[in-house]
């Protein structure tokens, strides 16, 4: 994929901001993460279906990825390498939702988009492996382990109530995603890949949910969200896997936080920010945004002054510069 890589934020970026009166901590972001790769997305166009799409971490150079008026595409994740990416497909009258995208038809590509090739609708909630040459699936009666070239299962695991919003560790040791039975409500559940042993990372009487890795697999990041007929809203928080330490990263009043994702180097997180509880993604309601990990944590007015938002979209991930 051929980009521009170019060192300074696009003048109209700078002065969009200055328009709207973002702070300066603001701008000093978009300049420290302009050249750190990109962040592909999904976000609905004026047709009325969702896209992928690619852009610089500071908004800069958005471009489509995908442009397929009868279909709605979803959950998009690059490979470690970052030469591929994987998403969901499902038809542009189905509604996109939190909690079912990843059981429609896999599709994997090219970095830029190209050359797609669906796998059907057999692999729900795929995850890279961290080489990127296999996939862990959430199948019924287990985690399946495929491999992309020859789509063939080598290897299954229990899946210990594991049931959507999956990721593999980095190094390959375990796996994370939302979970059932290990509380009243849904928890963030790690479980370990050699010994299947499970283990509640989150709260369990909350409901948690849209997990992922840090890449050193120390910690995963997840939204902590609300206590059943408590409300609230739901939060950025981070927990080591084996649930001992738990801490806040991000909370904004009239805002949920979800699906984060932590930069290539790890300090940085990207994350959705939404005005309603996730189900049904409404696209004017929901917006992307990255703080600084050293920043955190981050909650009221001081959030707004470290946090450069970067408009409407859902679900991203990062991809290593190249």
């Amino acid at each position: 994929m051929r980009c521009r890589l170019g060192h300074r934020i696009p003048l109209v970026l700078l002065t969009g901001m200055a328009a709207h009166g973002a702070d300066t901590g603001a701008i000093l972001l978009a300049r420290e993460v302009h050249d750190l790769g990109w962040i592909a997305f999904s976000a609905a166009t004026p047709a009325g279906d969702w896209d992928l799409f690619l852009m610089r971490p500071d908004g800069a150079e958005r471009r489509k990825l995908t442009d397929t008026p009868g279909f709605n595409e979803t959950g998009v994740r690059f490979s470690p390498d970052g030469e591929h990416l994987l998403y969901y497909r499902q038809p542009a009258k189905d509604p996109v939702d939190n909690n079912t995208y990843g059981t429609h038809e896999l599709v994997i590509a090219d970095a830029a988009g190209e050359q797609p090739e669906s796998f059907g609708n057999g692999f729900p909630w795929a995850a890279w492996g961290p080489d990127g040459k296999a996939l862990a699936v959430l199948k019924p009666d287990g985690i399946h382990i495929v491999e992309v070239a020859t789509r063939k299962t080598v290897r299954t695991i229990p899946r210990k109530g594991l049931v959507e919003q999956f990721a593999w560790s980095p190094d390959g040791g375990r796996f994370c995603g939302t979970a059932n039975g290990l509380g009243p409500s849904w928890t963030i559940g790690c479980l370990d890949a050699a010994s299947g042993e499970i283990r509640a990372a989150s709260e369990t009487e909350r409901y948690n949910c849209t997990s992922d890795w840090t890449p050193d697999s120390r910690h995963i990041v997840y939204a902590r969200g609300i206590i059943p007929n408590d409300g609230g809203r739901a939060e950025l928080w981070r927990a080591t896997p084996d649930g001992t330490e738990k801490r806040l990263l991000y909370a904004e009043a009239g805002r949920h936080i979800y699906g984060a994702c932590a930069s290539p180097d790890g300090r940085h997180l990207l994350f959705t920010r939404s005005e309603e509880d996730l189900g049904r993604v409404d696209q004017k309601k929901t917006t992307m945004a990255i703080i600084r990990m050293r920043d955190t944590p981050l909650t009221g007015s001081p959030a707004m002054t470290n946090r450069l938002d970067l408009g409407p979209g859902w679900e991203p991930h990062w991809r290593p510069s190249k």
